[in-house]
């Protein structure tokens, strides 16, 4: 059965983000030499004890550290950013790392309600948007019929299993059902990114 970690870049107590940061990059070799699948890193933000608050960063990191394992998102908080933004960060990821970077999306904030709203700049936290989010997020893929915007390099293409709030809205879609969060699989290579 394959594994893989979860990690949240803890901040042990009397520790620094960057030891946490290090120390993420330490176990994400461990995993690869273990035979590990993938490492997924989380998004949190305002929370002293987790230092996992940009998780494009830490996965360009992780990614130009390690080889083989499988890095991503467990997962960026979609309605903290443009679907726009999210599809050329994890677009440029996948160029830097063929094969080997993942997409995860969630609906939550990550945080607490001031931060929330901090990150989002309207008084509307954004959650009720988050199919649409989605909806819009697919429609920068290299597959897509008629793209509004093409961002480069080329974004995410894949399934997308549907959460538990959005079971209604995203029913429409013919996403099939498997987990509370979307896991998106960048394409090795695109016709349209070539």
């Amino acid at each position: 059965m394959p594994l893989s970690v979860l990690e949240l870049a803890t901040v042990a107590t009397g520790s620094t983000p960057a030891s946490a940061l290090e120390q993420t990059t330490r176990l994400a070799l461990v995993a690869e030499g273990l035979g590990y699948k993938r490492l997924w890193v989380a998004e949190h933000h305002g929370m002293p004890a987790v230092a996992s608050s940009a998780p494009p960063v830490l996965i360009a990191h992780i990614a130009s550290a390690t080889s083989v394992i499988r890095i991503g998102s467990g997962g960026v908080m979609l309605p903290n950013h443009s679907p726009l933004v999210v599809a050329e960060q994890f677009g440029t990821l996948e160029a830097l790392h063929p094969g080997r970077i993942d997409l995860g999306l969630g609906r939550a904030p990550g945080t607490d309600l001031r931060t929330a709203r901090a990150l989002r700049r309207r008084a509307d936290l954004g959650a009720d948007h988050f199919p649409d989010d989605v909806v819009e997020l697919i429609g920068y893929s290299p597959r897509a019929t008629t793209p509004r915007v093409i961002p480069v390099p080329c974004p995410v293409t894949g399934t997308f299993p549907r959460s538990g709030f959005s079971v209604r809205r995203c029913s429409a879609q013919s996403w099939p059902e498997s987990s509370p969060a979307l896991f998106l699989r960048v394409p090795l290579q695109s016709p349209s990114c070539r």
